[in-house]
Formats: C-alpha cells, sequence, structure tokens
C-alpha cells in the first residue's frame, strides 16, 4: 500500500510504503501518483516504463560506483576486467560528451579526432 505525502495544495510531493498520521492510502493507478512519478500515459506498462528506465538506471549505477570508489569503499580493480573495460569506456564516452556540450557550437578545430577506444557490448575479451 502507498501513502502519498501532499503539499499545502494537496498536490502530491512524495510517497512512501509506511502509513503516518495525515497521510491517506492511494492506489499505484491513481492519476495523481501517475502524474507524481512522470508517468501520464493511461495505457501505462510497468514493464515498458522498466525497458526505457533502464538507460537512467545504469547511470545511477554508474554514478554510485565512481562514489564508492572515491571513498575508497571498493577498489576498482576489485572488479572483473571485463567489467572494469566498460565502466571506463563508457567513463570516456560520457566525459567526452560533456566535454561537446560545454564547447561553442560554432568553433571548428582543424585537428583530426583521435581514434575511439570505446568498446562494443558485443566484444570479447581477451
Amino acid at each position: 500500500m502507498l501513502y502519498a505525502i501532499r503539499n499545502t495544495e494537496g498536490r502530491i510531493i512524495g510517497l512512501t510504503e509506511s502509513a503516518r498520521p495525515g497521510l491517506k492510502a492511494v492506489d499505484v493507478k491513481n492519476k495523481e501518483v501517475l502524474e507524481f512519478l512522470s508517468i501520464n500515459d493511461e495505457n501505462f506498462s510497468a514493464e515498458e516504463f522498466l525497458d526505457h528506465s533502464d538507460v537512467g538506471t545504469v547511470r545511477i549505477i554508474e554514478d554510485m560506483i565512481d562514489i564508492l570508489i572515491d571513498k575508497n569503499l571498493i577498489m576498482f580493480t576489485d572488479f572483473p576486467l571485463a567489467s572494469q573495460k566498460k565502466l571506463l569506456s563508457r567513463k570516456l564516452a560520457r566525459n567526452i560528451i560533456r566535454a561537446e556540450s560545454a564547447q561553442p557550437e560554432n568553433s571548428t578545430t582543424d585537428t583530426p579526432q583521435a581514434p575511439s577506444i570505446l568498446i562494443e557490448d558485443d566484444e570479447p575479451w581477451i
């Protein structure tokens, strides 16, 4: 069962599974709940939603791994070699995107592009 946390205007600003004083139970398919979760489609499919949210979830996991490594809670070398290469490739790609979005659109360079060191998902290791 979900319970809605509402602001002074009565709009849902949070959801919890814990019953608390002043909170009313809401159905997961309630229109307000779906709007709060940014799921405005009446034909909502949980399976499709999960498929579309996988990319964002992967980025969250990558960020969590970076935080754990930065805090020395895990070592990068603790990951299998294939995972290390995948994480490094994704980190490089994200840095390239960040750098490209920081550059002015009209700037051009005559320097040749370096060969890509990005890996493909199906590339064998070793």
